[in-house]
C-alpha cells in the first residue's frame, strides 16, 4: 500500500520533532476571546439593560404628593448557543504503520488532532469577524453595527433602542487620519471614565503601518518586550488559553502581537480584520461564552514536544473532544472537536469602527 503524506512525513525520515504551521497566520481577536472564556448557563444568556431613567422623582415642598406610577425601563439582551466542529479523521493503517516504526517521530493521532486545532480556530477568527448569520458564531460584524449590516441585536431591533447601536463612521475620501482615531475613541467613550473607554484597536496589517507612519516620529512601538506575560497565535501550534490581561501587557511577551500605542492603548494588526475597517473596542463589554458538555472531554488547547512525544499541556482550554470512535463498516477512527457558545457583548454603544479606509 502506498501511504499517504501525512503519514510518511511524520513517521521514516531525519525531521525535527515538530509539526509548523504554514497555513494560519495571526489571528488575534480570537485569541483574545478565547482566553478567560465564561461559562455558559442556562437554554439562553441574558442580559437585562436600562434602557431609560425613571421620571418618578423630582423637587418638592411641603406635603406635595409623590409620583408613585409604575414605570418599566428595562429590556433584556439574549443570546443563543451555537456550535463549531472539527473532525479528526486517522486511517487505522496508517496509524498502525506511524506506531510500529522505530524512527516515530511524532505520532500520527497526536499530529491530526494538533490540526484541527489550528484550523478549527482559524475557522473561528474568520467567524468573530462576521455578521453571525445561521449557524455561526456572532461576530464583530453584528456587533459593531449601527444597523447598517444588520436590523436587530441580541434579539432588539436596533431602530427601536439607540443604545444597542455601535458607533459607526465612514472616513472621507477613504483617508484615516489621527483626527478619525481620536473622534471615534471619543465617540463611544464616556467622559473622564477609565473604565468606558476602548482598550484595544483592531485593524489591518496595511491600515496599521499606515498608521505607525501617522504615528511617526513619536511612536510608540512595543516589539520587543520579552519578560511580560503576553498571548500567542492562534497558528502554529501556540496556545489559545492563555490568561490574559487586557491593556497593554496582553500585546507584549515573546510570543505575542507586535502594537502600537494611540492615547494609551494598544493597536495591534491581526490577519482576520475586516478590509478597510478599523476597530476600537471596550473589551470589557466582550466575551467569548461556552458551553461544557458533560459528555465530552476537555482537551488542551496548547501541545509540546518532549523527546519527540507530543503530549497536552496542563493548560486553561476551551476546546471539547468527542471520543475517538472506530466505524463499524471502516478501519480508522474518527474524533470530534466541538465549541459550543457564542460571542457577547453586553454594550454594543462602547464598541466602535471606521469605515470605507484606502489610504494605506
Amino acid at each position: 500500500m502506498v501511504f499517504t503524506d501525512r503519514v510518511v512525513d511524520i513517521t521514516y525520515q531525519d525531521i525535527l520533532p515538530s509539526v509548523v504551521d504554514f497555513v494560519n497566520n495571526s489571528n488575534v481577536f480570537t485569541a483574545k476571546m478565547l482566553t478567560n472564556v465564561k461559562n455558559w448557563k442556562g437554554v439562553t444568556e441574558n442580559q437585562p439593560i436600562t434602557i431609560a431613567n425613571s421620571t418618578t422623582g423630582g423637587s418638592f415642598d411641603g406635603m406635595d404628593t409623590f409620583s408613585t406610577a409604575a414605570t418599566n425601563n428595562t429590556r433584556q439582551l439574549t443570546w443563543y448557543v451555537k456550535g463549531y466542529y472539527q473532525s479528526v479523521v486517522v486511517p487505522g493503517i496508517e496509524k498502525a504503520v506511524n506506531g510500529n516504526s522505530e524512527k516515530q517521530v511524532l505520532s500520527l493521532v497526536a499530529t491530526r488532532l494538533d490540526e484541527a486545532k489550528n484550523s478549527l480556530a482559524n475557522s473561528i477568527g474568520d467567524q468573530f469577524y462576521s455578521v453571525g448569520a445561521g449557524k455561526d458564531f456572532e461576530g464583530l460584524g453584528v456587533v459593531v453595527d449601527n444597523g447598517t449590516l444588520t436590523s436587530s441585536y441580541a434579539g432588539i431591533t436596533r431602530s427601536s433602542l439607540s443604545s444597542v447601536n455601535a458607533d459607526v463612521t465612514a472616513v472621507t475620501n477613504g483617508v484615516i487620519t489621527l483626527d478619525y482615531l481620536s473622534s471615534e475613541f471619543d465617540n463611544i467613550s464616556a467622559a473622564s471614565s477609565g473604565q468606558e473607554a476602548p482598550t484595544l484597536g483592531l485593524t489591518t496589517k496595511a491600515i496599521w503601518t499606515f498608521i505607525e507612519g501617522l504615528l511617526q516620529p513619536t511612536v510608540q512601538a512595543l516589539y520587543t518586550a520579552t519578560s511580560i506575560s503576553g498571548y500567542n497565535r492562534v497558528s502554529g501550534g501556540t496556545p489559545v488559553g492563555t490568561s490574559v490581561p487586557s491593556g497593554d501587557a496582553a500585546l507584549k511577551g515573546a510570543a505575542g502581537f507586535e502594537a502600537i500605542t494611540y492615547r494609551g492603548k494598544p493597536i495591534v494588526a491581526d490577519d482576520k480584520a475586516t478590509s478597510g475597517t478599523y476597530f476600537w473596542l471596550n473589551e470589557r463589554y466582550l466575551e467569548f461564552r461556552r458551553l461544557l458538555d458533560s459528555e465530552l472531554k476537555s482537551v488542551s488547547s496548547r501541545n509540546q514536544v518532549t523527546d519527540g512525544v507530543y503530549q497536552d499541556v496542563e493548560f486553561p482550554s476551551f476546546l471539547q473532544l468527542r471520543d475517538f470512535l472506530s466505524p463499524v463498516n471502516q478501519y480508522g477512527e474518527i474524533g470530534v472537536l466541538a465549541l459550543l457558545g457564542n460571542l457577547i457583548c453586553r454594550q454594543p454603544r462602547r464598541q466602535g469602527k471606521l469605515t470605507g479606509i484606502t489610504s494605506n
